[in-house]
Order: C-alpha cells, then structure tokens, then sequence
C-alpha cells in the first residue's frame, strides 16, 4: 500500500494577510489616479463650456453684423444657440438663431397643430427634448 499525503486545504492566513494588503495598496493608487482624472476632467470640462459662451457670444455678434441668412454653416456648426427644425411637407431644413428671449427663460411659442397626429406627437417630443436640453445646459453653466 502507498502513503497517501493530505495536502492542507485551507490556504494560510499569512498569505491571505500579504494578498489583502497588496490589493488594499493596488486600489489604493488606481482610486487615487481615478480622483486625478475627474478633477482633471473637471477643469477640462468648465474650459470647454467657457470657450463655448465665447464662441456663441461671437457668433451672435456676427450674425447680428452679417444677418442671421449670411451666416456660413461652417459656423454654425459648434453653436449651441443654432436651431435646426425640418419641415415634413417640404422636406427641407433650416437653420436658425435662437431667438434670446427664449434663452431669457420665457415660455417657449406654442406651434401650430397640423392635424397630423403622428407629426404633431413628433413636435412635441421633440420640444420636449429641447426643452429639457436647454435646462441641462443652463445647470451646467
């Protein structure tokens, strides 16, 4: 007959002891570096939304000197306060300013039932996301 060996099946508690404090150092550095980057991303972040209301400020200033019509799309591509709306009769699309005394926080203008229920639902949905956007972006600022 051969010796059968038993080999310990509880691992030892001074090696759980090492694994624990490697890993508590590990989180540690990776938390610490995580703390980094969203401060970072922070500042990073209210940079972005002050170039943001320099750019439209001096977008409106230009379109205020040039007109609204004359405006390049080029332009109008990185401007927050552009509206572009659709119309389904037409199929054609248009750009806009927003008008400031919407951004002045008045009630937004009512549009026009068309009569088309699916159209109309469209609208409002898509006011709605407007709407919400523009109170998300007057938090952030």
């Amino acid at each position: 007959m051969s010796n059968v060996v038993e080999f310990p099946i509880q691992p030892k508690v001074e090696v759980l002891a090492e694994q624990i404090t490697t890993l508590q150092e590990s989180l540690l550095s990776r938390f610490d570096q995580l703390t980094d980057h969203y401060v970072a991303s922070r500042q990073l972040e209210t940079e972005c939304n002050e170039l943001q209301e320099r750019y439209d400020t001096l977008v409106m200033k230009y379109a205020a000197a040039v007109g609204e019509e004359n405006l390049p799309l080029g332009i109008m591509e990185y401007c927050t306060k552009v509206i572009a709306s659709f119309d389904a009769d037409t199929s054609e699309i248009s750009f806009a300013l927003e008008d400031e005394t919407a951004m002045a926080g008045e009630d937004p203008v009512e549009r026009p039932k068309t009569g088309d229920k699916a159209v109309d639902d469209i609208t409002e949905f898509m006011d709605s996301i407007t709407n919400f956007l523009r109170k998300k972006m007057d938090e952030l600022h």
